[in-house]
C-alpha cells in the first residue's frame, strides 16, 4: 500500500458560529467521536488512462473549491467550524480488485471514527488494478455532508476524472462560513424562532410516537430492499392526477400503511428536509438537512385524498425544517412534562434519490397488461446490517423507471416477515392507484397490510395509544414502590412512595425514551400502603393517602 500527497490552498481560512445544519448533526452525534452510521461513502469508477496523479490533482480541485471538506468543528457551549486555508490529505492507494473492492475500502474509510476537532472530514483510497488506478472511494463526515452535498462531490469528481480541462477549482459558490452569517441575520433568525413554534404545536397535538404497539418479534433490527417495474410505472399516473411530487406519493403510501398498520389514524413521520428549495442552495456542499416535522390523517375516504392532505403537511413542516437543535430540546421537555409523553422519533422518511434523477410524470395510467406483466420482474432482498435509533426508517432510493425502496424496522415491531409484506404492501397500492383513488377501506384486501391487534389492557389517552402495564412499571422503577396505573379520561398512577408526585413525574419522564406504549400518569396518587391486591382500583380507594396531585407545575 502507498500513498498520494495532496496539498491544497484555498482562496480564505475563516472561523465562525456552526451553521443550523452543522448543530443539528452535532446534537444528534453527541459530541463524541463518531460512530460508523455517521459516515458517508461513496465510490467513483476511474476512467481508462486517469493517473494517480489525476486522481490527486482532481482531488485538490475539489478541496480548494468546498470549504466544507477543509473544515473542521469544535465542540461545545458555542461550538465552531473552523475553515483551514491550507493543509495536506493523504489518500490511501491500495492494489484491490474483485466483488469485494467497495466493502474493503468502505471498511477502510468508515470503520475507524473522525475526530471531526482535529481531522479533515474527508477520507479517500484509491484501488489499483496492476498499479493503475480503477475505483476511488470517499468517506466524508455527515458535519461536512449531508445526501445531497456527497453526491454534488462525487459527480464532480467524475467530471474532473473524465477531462482535464476541467480541472479548475472556477468561481467558488454559497459555503458554510456565508451560510452562518447569512443565519444570522434577523429575518433568518425569525424564520428559525417560527419553525420552533411550529414544532411545538406539532408535538403538543400529535401521538408521542406510531409504533405503541404490542411486540410481536424478536429484539434486533433488518433492513429490507424493493425494486419494482410495476410501480414505477403506476407512480407517474398518481403524480399527475393528484398533482403532487413522486416523493410525496411514496411518504403519502408509506404513512397510509403505518396508520392502517398501528391503529393510529393520525400521527407523524420525520422526513429528511434537504433545505434546497431555498435560493442559492441546489449547489450547496455543506450539511444543510435537517428533521421536517409532517403530520398525516388516515381519514375515510381515499389514499388520493391522503397523499393530497400529505402534500399540504409537507410543504408547511418543509417550510420550518431550518431551526437551532439545541433549542429544540428544552421546548421536547416542557411539553413532555406537560404531557407526560415523550416525542420517540420512531418514524423516518427519506428520499435520498429526490435530488439526482429525473422522474417521470404521465397523465395516461399504464395498461393494466403492462403492469401485470411487470409483476414477476419485483425483486426483494435483505441490506447489509445497519443501525438506526428509531422502529421505522422508510428510504426512498429510486423513483425513476423502476421504483426502488428499503425500509429499515426494529424486528420487536416489525418481524422480517413483516418487513417484506411492508414494502410488498407498499407496491401494491401504487399499482392498484395507478388508474384510481383506492378507498381507505380497502387498504387492508389491496396490501395484506392489517391493523395490530391490542388487548383489553390498552387505553387511548390524550392520543396515545397506551398499555397500562407499561405505564405502571415505569412508575415502578421510577418510585421503587409497588404501582399500578389505571386509564380512563386519563391515566391515575397509586403508588406507595415517600417522594411528592412532583419529583415522582419526574422520574417517570426520565424513563420514558425508548418506551413507546408507556406515558406518565396524568395524576399521581401516593398511598401509605399497597392494598391486598394492586390490580383492584376500588382497593386502592381504601388505603390512605399520603399525597396526591398531577406532578406538573
Amino acid at each position: 500500500m502507498g500513498q498520494l500527497r495532496v496539498d491544497f490552498t484555498g482562496a480564505r481560512a475563516g472561523r465562525a458560529p456552526v451553521t443550523l445544519g452543522q448543530g443539528n448533526v452535532l446534537e444528534w452525534i453527541g459530541e463524541q467521536r463518531q460512530e460508523r452510521s455517521d459516515v458517508l461513502c461513496r465510490f467513483v469508477p476511474v476512467p481508462d488512462g486517469v493517473t494517480a496523479a489525476d486522481v490527486a490533482e482532481s482531488l485538490r480541485v475539489l478541496l480548494v473549491r468546498h470549504e466544507a471538506l477543509r473544515t473542521t468543528v469544535l465542540p461545545g457551549d458555542r461550538p465552531e467550524q473552523v475553515v483551514a486555508r491550507e493543509g495536506t490529505l493523504l489518500v490511501d492507494v491500495v492494489e484491490l480488485d474483485g466483488p469485494d473492492v467497495e466493502p474493503v475500502l468502505r471498511e477502510r474509510l468508515a470503520g475507524s471514527p473522525f475526530d471531526y476537532g482535529e481531522d479533515l472530514p474527508l477520507r479517500v483510497a484509491v484501488a489499483t488494478r496492476s498499479g493503475v488506478p480503477h475505483l476511488v472511494a470517499l468517506a466524508l463526515s455527515h458535519l461536512a455532508t449531508d445526501f445531497a452535498s456527497i453526491e454534488l462531490v462525487a459527480g464532480q469528481l467524475v467530471a474532473l476524472l473524465a477531462d482535464p480541462a476541467s480541472r479548475v477549482v472556477g468561481p467558488t459558490g454559497h459555503q458554510p462560513l456565508d451560510q452562518a452569517e447569512r443565519e444570522a441575520t434577523e429575518p433568518a433568525r425569525r424564520r428559525a424562532a417560527a419553525a420552533l413554534r411550529f414544532w411545538e404545536a406539532q408535538l403538543r397535538r400529535m401521538p408521542q410516537c406510531v409504533f405503541s404497539v404490542p411486540p410481536v418479534g424478536e429484539e434486533g433490527c433488518r433492513e429490507g430492499y424493493l425494486r419494482s417495474r410495476a410501480a414505477g410505472l403506476a407512480l407517474p399516473a398518481i403524480v399527475a392526477r393528484t398533482g403532487v411530487s413522486h416523493s410525496t406519493v411514496l411518504l403519502a403510501a408509506a404513512a397510509t400503511l403505518l396508520a392502517v398498520h398501528t391503529g393510529n389514524a393520525r400521527g407523524a413521520l420525520v422526513s429528511i428536509c434537504g433545505n434546497r428549495f431555498r435560493p442559492g442552495m441546489a449547489e450547496y456542499v455543506g450539511t444543510i438537512a435537517q428533521d421536517a416535522l409532517v403530520p398525516f390523517e388516515l381519514g375515510s375516504s381515499t389514499v388520493d385524498d391522503v397523499v393530497r392532505g400529505v402534500r399540504l403537511a409537507t410543504m408547511n413542516a418543509y417550510r420550518y425544517s431550518q431551526f437551532e437543535a439545541r433549542r429544540l430540546w428544552p421546548i421536547m421537555d416542557a411539553v413532555a412534562a406537560e404531557r407526560g409523553t415523550r416525542f420517540q422519533r420512531d418514524c423516518v422518511f427519506n428520499d435520498v434519490g429526490a435530488h439526482r434523477e429525473q422522474r417521470p410524470v404521465d397523465t395516461t395510467p399504464p395498461d393494466a397488461a403492462l403492469l401485470a406483466a411487470a409483476g414477476p420482474d419485483t425483486v426483494f432482498s435483505w441490506l447489509p446490517a445497519t443501525s438506526y435509533p428509531v422502529a421505522f426508517y422508510f428510504t426512498v432510493v429510486s423513483a425513476g423507471q423502476d421504483v426502488e425502496i428499503a425500509l429499515y424496522a426494529d424486528t420487536r415491531y416489525l418481524p422480517p416477515a413483516a418487513i417484506e409484506a411492508f414494502l410488498r404492501g407498499v407496491e401494491a397500492l401504487l399499482v392498484a392507484s395507478a388508474d384510481r383513488a383506492v378507498p381507505v377501506s380497502e387498504v387492508p384486501a389491496v396490501t395484506g397490510v392489517v391493523p395490530v391487534r391490542r388487548g383489553p389492557g390498552w387505553v387511548r389517552v390524550d392520543s396515545c395509544w397506551v398499555e397500562l402495564d407499561a405505564a405502571s412499571r415505569v412508575l415502578a422503577e421510577a418510585t421503587g414502590g409497588v404501582a399500578r396505573v389505571f386509564g380512563g379520561t386519563e391515566l391515575v398512577g397509586y403508588v406507595v412512595a415517600d417522594e411528592k408526585p412532583e419529583a415522582i413525574h419526574e422520574k417517570c419522564l426520565a424513563l420514558l425514551p425508548g418506551r413507546y406504549t408507556a406515558m406518565a400518569p396524568g395524576r399521581y396518587v401516593v398511598c401509605e400502603r399497597a392494598p391486598d391486591d394492586p390490580a383492584d382500583r376500588a382497593a386502592w380507594a381504601g388505603v390512605p393517602v399520603v399525597a396526591e396531585g398531577t406532578g406538573r407545575p
